[in-house]
C-alpha cells in the first residue's frame, strides 16, 4: 500500500523539486546585474538568448528587448521557421547580423528582408540558389545600415550581370564577397557611365571571370580600397588589351591564381594604376620566372613604388613532370632590396607539393639574430613512410637549386634515422627545430636506402641553436647534444608530469660530465612553470654545485637559465 502510494506521488514530487531548482536558478540569475547579462549575450546566438531567458520572468523579457542589446542570428539546418517567427519579431530591431548556414527550408522562406530590419549590419550565406539570390539582392535595398554582404554558392550561374547589377545597387554597402566556383559563367555587365557607382571599399570575387570582365566590375567601384581575387580562369586572353584601370583609393591587392603565368599577370598589374601598399599573390601554374628575384624587384619599383608590404606564394605539385629546371643564381632573394624589406626567402615541403614563400621575417623560436642573407628555412610539414622517401628527398634537393638551407623545421615526430638522412642533404644548418624524436632497435629496417652517417654528422656539427617541441626522456637529449656538438642553445618542451628538478639536474649533469664548452643556454617549456618552480631550480642548482656563475629566471611558462 505505502509503495504503491509513494509510486503515484513520486511524478508530483519530481514536478515539485524540479519547480524548486528552476525557482532557485531564477533567484540565483536575480542576484547577478544587467550588465554582466550584457557582456553575456555578446557571447550567445541571437534566438538562443531568446530561447533561455524569454521565458524566465519579465526582467528578463525587458533585457532581452532592451535597445542597446545587438544580437548576431545563425539560421542552420536546426532552425525552424516557427522557432525564428516566434522569436525575431520581438528583436527585429536589434538584429545586426543574419547568417544562414544550410537552414533546412529556402532562405526566402524564412522572412521577407524589409526596412523594419533597420539595424542590419550583415549577411552571410554559405549556399543560396541562383534565383533566391536575386530575389533576396532585391529587397536589400531597403535596409539603411547593411554595409558587408558575403555569398557563398554551389549552383549554376551562367551569368553574373544581373546579380552584380543588383550588388552594385545598394546604397550602403561597404564589403562584397561573392563566392560562386562551379563551372565557367560569363558577366555582361558594361562598363559604368558614372551614373550607377557603388560605395564598395572591399571586393572579394571568387569565381569565374575574364579580365576584360573584372574591368568592367571594377568601373563601379572607385572607391575600393582592398580588392581580393581569386582567379581559375584558363581561356583568358588579350590581357594586354583591356584599358587602363585608375584605381586612386586601392591600397591593398590580393590574388590567388592557378592559371597566371608571371608575363600575364605582369599585364594585369601594369593596367593598375594605384597607390597599392599591400601586395599579397599566390600562383600555382608552372612558371620558374616567378622565383626570378630580379624580375619581381623591377616590377615592383616600377608599378608601386609606395608598396609597404608584400608577400609571395608560388606552389610546385610532386605529381607534375612539367615544372621547368631552374638555372638562375643562388639566393636571389638576399640583395638590399629584399633586406630594406625585411623580406626573406623560405620553402614549405608537403607530402605532394611544397611551396616557396617570400614573407616579412618574424620573430623566431631562437633568441639570437641571424644574418638576413641566412634566414631560409626549410619547413617539412610531412615525413614520409619508408616508401616515398626518395620523393622527399627529390624535394630537398629541388629546393637546393634556388636557395641554401639555413634553418630546418620539421613539424612532424621523425626517426634519428631519417633526421640523419635529410640533414645529409643540408650543409648550412644553422639552427634545427623538430617535433618529437623516436627511434628503431636498428638500421637495418630501411632496406636499400642509404645511411649517410658520416656527412649527416659533419653537417650537424654546424648547428647552433636546437629546439625539441616534445621531450620524453632523456635519450632525446643525449642524443642532441652528441648530435650537435656545437650546440649552444637548447629550447626543449617538458611533457606532462616530467619532473622538472630531475630533468634538469640530468641534463645539467651530463653538460659538465661530457664537458660541452660551446652550450651555455637553455629554455625549458612547462606548463605548471611558477616562481616557486624557480626558487627550488635555484636552491637545487647551488646545493648540488651543478652551475656557478648563472642566470635563471621565468617568463610565463618559459624557463631560461643561462651560464658562463
Amino acid at each position: 500500500m505505502d509503495n504503491t502510494k509513494r509510486k503515484l506521488t513520486s511524478p508530483e514530487s519530481f514536478k515539485e523539486n524540479s519547480k524548486k531548482s528552476r525557482n532557485q536558478l531564477v533567484n540565483s540569475l536575480e542576484n547577478l546585474s544587467n550588465d554582466l547579462f550584457y557582456e553575456i549575450y555578446d557571447y550567445l546566438e541571437g534566438l538562443n538568448i531568446c530561447v533561455a531567458f524569454s521565458n524566465l520572468n519579465s526582467r528578463f523579457q525587458q533585457l532581452i528587448t532592451c535597445s542597446t542589446n545587438q544580437y548576431k542570428i545563425i539560421l542552420n539546418y536546426s532552425t525552424t521557421k516557427e522557432l525564428f517567427w516566434n522569436y525575431s519579431k520581438k528583436i527585429k530591431h536589434q538584429i545586426y547580423s543574419i547568417s544562414f548556414q544550410s537552414p533546412k527550408t529556402s532562405i526566402n522562406e524564412f522572412f521577407s528582408i524589409d526596412y523594419s530590419y533597420n539595424n542590419l549590419q550583415s549577411i552571410f550565406i554559405e549556399d543560396i540558389k541562383k534565383n533566391q539570390l536575386i530575389s533576396l539582392l532585391n529587397h536589400l535595398r531597403d535596409l539603411p545600415c547593411l554595409y558587408l554582404l558575403n555569398v557563398k554558392s554551389g549552383d549554376s550561374f551562367r551569368d553574373l550581370n544581373e546579380i552584380y547589377q543588383l550588388i552594385f545597387s545598394l546604397p550602403k554597402l561597404k564589403s562584397n564577397k561573392l563566392d560562386a566556383h562551379i563551372g565557367k559563367c560569363s558577366i555582361s555587365i558594361p562598363m559604368s557611365n558614372n551614373q550607377q557607382l557603388s560605395p564598395i571599399t572591399y571586393l572579394h570575387i571568387a569565381h569565374w571571370y575574364t579580365f576584360h570582365e573584372l574591368s568592367a566590375l571594377l568601373s563601379y567601384t572607385p572607391s575600393l580600397r582592398h580588392l581580393n581575387l581569386s582567379h581559375t580562369n584558363n581561356d583568358d586572353a588579350y590581357i594586354e588589351d583591356i584599358l587602363p584601370m585608375n584605381m586612386n583609393e586601392l591600397i591593398h591587392l590580393s590574388i590567388f591564381s592557378s592559371d597566371l603565368n608571371f608575363h600575364e599577370f605582369q599585364s594585369f598589374v601594369e593596367k593598375i594604376h594605384s597607390k597599392l601598399q599591400i601586395l599579397n599573390v599566390y600562383f600555382t601554374k608552372p612558371d620558374i620566372r616567378f622565383l626570378h628575384a630580379d624580375r619581381w624587384q623591377k616590377l615592383l619599383l616600377e608599378n608601386f613604388s609606395q608598396l609597404e608590404k608584400f608577400s609571395l606564394c608560388y606552389r610546385e605539385m610532386e605529381n607534375r613532370d612539367n615544372y621547368p629546371i631552374y638555372d638562375g643564381q643562388l639566393n636571389q632573394f638576399v640583395s638590399p632590396f629584399w633586406i630594406q624589406r625585411n623580406l626573406i626567402f623560405g620553402i614549405e615541403v608537403e607530402q605532394y607539393s611544397h611551396y616557396y614563400y617570400v614573407c616579412p621575417l618574424k620573430k623566431r623560436w631562437y633568441e639570437y639574430c641571424i644574418e638576413h642573407s641566412k634566414s631560409a628555412q626549410l619547413t617539412i610539414k610531412c615525413v614520409y613512410p619508408d616508401e616515398l622517401l626518395n620523393m622527399l628527398l627529390k624535394q630537398i634537393k629541388r629546393v637546393l637549386n634556388f636557395t641554401q638551407i639555413y634553418h630546418l623545421d620539421i613539424e612532424h615526430k621523425i626517426s634519428i634515422e631519417r633526421l640523419m638522412q635529410i640533414i645529409h642533404l643540408l650543409p648550412d644548418l644553422i639552427s634545427l627545430k623538430i617535433s618529437a624524436l623516436f627511434y628503431y632497435e636498428s638500421i637495418i629496417g630501411f632496406g636499400d636506402h642509404e645511411f649517410p652517417t658520416t656527412s649527416a654528422l659533419e653537417h650537424a656539427s654546424n648547428i647552433k641553436y636546437v629546439c625539441l617541441e616534445m621531450t620524453f626522456t632523456m635519450d632525446d637529449i643525449s642524443f642532441l647534444m652528441s648530435f650537435c656538438p656545437h650546440m649552444e642553445y637548447l629550447n626543449v618542451e617538458c611533457i606532462e608530469n616530467m619532473n622538472i628538478q630531475s630533468f634538469l639536474r640530468e641534463t645539467l649533469n651530463k653538460i659538465n660530465q661530457n664537458h660541452h664548452k660551446y652550450l651555455h643556454a637553455l629554455c625549458i617549456y612547462i606548463i605548471t612553470a611558477d616562481e616557486q618552480m624557480i626558487k627550488q631550480l635555484k636552491q637545487m642548482i647551488d646545493d648540488e654545485k651543478l652551475l656557478l656563475n648563472y642566470t635563471i629566471y621565468r617568463q610565463l611558462y618559459n624557463i631560461y637559465l643561462k651560464w658562463k
